[in-house]
């Protein structure tokens, strides 16, 4: 006589082991998502201490810049401040300088939300716009 399986049994099996990848998968997307938020926020801080050290920086006819640069061209980001910020296709964050009011506020940009940071303030912590972890 040959010991099988029932139907009814696979089928219970099956659906415990989808109920459990269900859960493995929305638990392995946030911390993945959070050490990108880290990676963002630790670039921002480098791009702003580059914006300061641009803006005090001695230009043509030893006149400083006196201003911050403003592109989302990461190519000019990096000439610029002489940084090494990826310049994939498809990179994971979109990095942008701003100079608003003669301010350089720092962006970085991905699915839904943005972290930005003002170069002239004295706030160390980026503000995360859209949808946040």
């Amino acid at each position: 006589m040959v010991k099988s399986f029932t139907l009814v049994e696979i089928l219970v099996v099956l659906i415990i082991m989808g109920i459990l990848a269900a859960l493995a998968y929305t638990n392995f997307g946030t911390p993945t998502e959070k050490a990108l938020d880290k990676e963002a926020r630790a670039t921002l801080a480098l791009m702003r201490a580059a914006e300061r050290i641009y803006k005090m920086e001695v230009g043509d006819n030893y006149y400083p810049y006196d201003s911050y640069v403003s592109t989302s061209n990461v190519s000019l980001i990096n000439t610029n401040l002489r940084l090494s910020l990826p310049t994939a296709a498809s990179p994971r964050w979109t990095y942008s300088i701003n100079n608003a009011s003669s301010t350089g506020i720092v962006q970085a940009a991905r699915s839904g939300r943005t972290w930005s940071l003002d170069s002239s303030s004295a706030s160390e912590d980026p503000a995360c716009t859209g949808s946040c972890l």
